[in-house]
């Protein structure tokens, strides 16, 4: 990042925070539905917005509240104390892992020239947290997503027997601008212990052989802030879209994990101690699109053949988007939105139109 570049960031930043702290009544929500029909919620907002009196914390503290009512009425409802701070939490997202019972809570902590992720995870009872840790500057993480996928692999133990299970594994990706502007990603096995000690996280441009410094002249922030997940089929794989601003690559890379793990309790079984490291493997790269709009906020569609789709929406009156065809960008095209033709219907027509191809 070069020093101009950082000054036009920082002084965004605290612009962004001024008006984040304006909107100090503003409660973010996110709900889900379990399939025992368990209806599970997270909000974030100040301690006296959100109600929560009697946690024992200030009213003006910023931190993220959650709640589940049960089938039979059963409700349960907690603040995260290890959330409270003075510091508003911004893209709030939620999910649920149903093999291993995982309650999954993702939030932004916006400082004023900085931020970070943090995940807490609900678990037979217990919490545990992680923070998904920046690298060094002053790092700023922006769209973050989650994805959960679940995969087959099998151990053999000390008397040859095979056995198989499944890893549930919740996938983070995200744009972060600290002494480099890349995607980062970390997968986190809930069927595993999770701690911010053991969490690995990583740079998405060198897991393909590229990374190092990067520049944004030229290049719209809608091409690079908006790395994406998707599942690839039903056997776990996972696929990634992202930018590597220094090589001025657009990339889909397909993510596994090794699958036959042999006996954990051999010391020297490598690939049960490389068994969280993701393997990464180029599925296309091409030239980025530096003819998409400079503010937009971008989708990606990965198809069958592993092109990708960038779709926006437009005001209110339409979708644009661009398809990869293998070797340029399309013009962009309109989905106009009507009374004939709602925002969700485009969408779904845009994702069938990405997956044939």
């Amino acid at each position: 990042m070069t020093p101009r570049n950082l000054r036009n960031w920082l002084a965004a930043a605290v612009l962004a925070f001024a008006s984040l702290t304006a909107r100090a009544a503003d409660i973010s929500t996110r709900t889900l539905v379990t399939t025992d029909g368990t209806l599970w919620g997270v909000r974030s907002g100040t301690i006296g917005d959100l109600g929560d009196a009697n946690v024992g914390l200030d009213p003006a503290t910023y931190a993220v509240e959650w709640s589940s009512v049960a089938q039979d009425g059963t409700r349960q409802q907690g603040v995260l104390t290890s959330s409270a701070s003075g510091n508003p939490k911004t893209n709030l997202d939620l999910t649920f892992d149903e093999p291993t019972g995982s309650f999954v809570i993702l939030w932004r902590e916006d400082a004023a020239i900085l931020n970070q992720l943090h995940l807490a995870v609900l678990r037979a009872g217990s919490w545990s947290y992680v923070d998904l840790l920046p690298n060094v500057g002053f790092p700023q993480a922006f769209n973050p997503q989650m994805l959960l996928s679940h995969q087959t692999v099998t151990t053999t133990d000390d008397a040859g027997n095979v056995a198989s299970l499944t890893h549930s594994i919740l996938s983070v990706i995200w744009w972060e601008e600290a002494s480099i502007a890349q995607a980062r990603y970390a997968p986190i096995f809930l069927d595993e212990p999770i701690a911010t000690a053991t969490q690995q996280i990583y740079d998405l441009p060198a897991a393909v052989g590229g990374g190092g410094p990067t520049s944004y002249e030229g290049v719209p922030a809608s091409a690079y802030m908006y790395p994406a997940l998707q599942l690839r089929g039903p056997g776990g794989g996972i696929l990634a879209s992202f930018t590597d601003l220094g090589a001025r690559q657009q990339y889909v890379v397909r993510i596994d994990f090794p699958t036959n793990l042999g006996n954990p309790n051999d010391g020297n079984n490598l690939v049960w101690q490389r068994r969280r490291i993701p393997v990464v493997g180029i599925a296309v790269s091409g030239p980025l699109d530096q003819a998409l709009p400079e503010t937009a906020q971008v989708g990606t569609l990965i198809g069958s053949s592993y092109n990708p789709t960038l779709y926006w929406r437009d005001d209110v009156s339409a979708i644009r988007y661009t398809r990869f065809d293998g070797a340029a960008w399309s013009d962009v095209r309109t989905l106009a939105l009507g009374e004939s033709l709602s925002y969700d219907a485009a969408l779904r027509l845009l994702e069938a139109m990405a997956a044939r191809n």
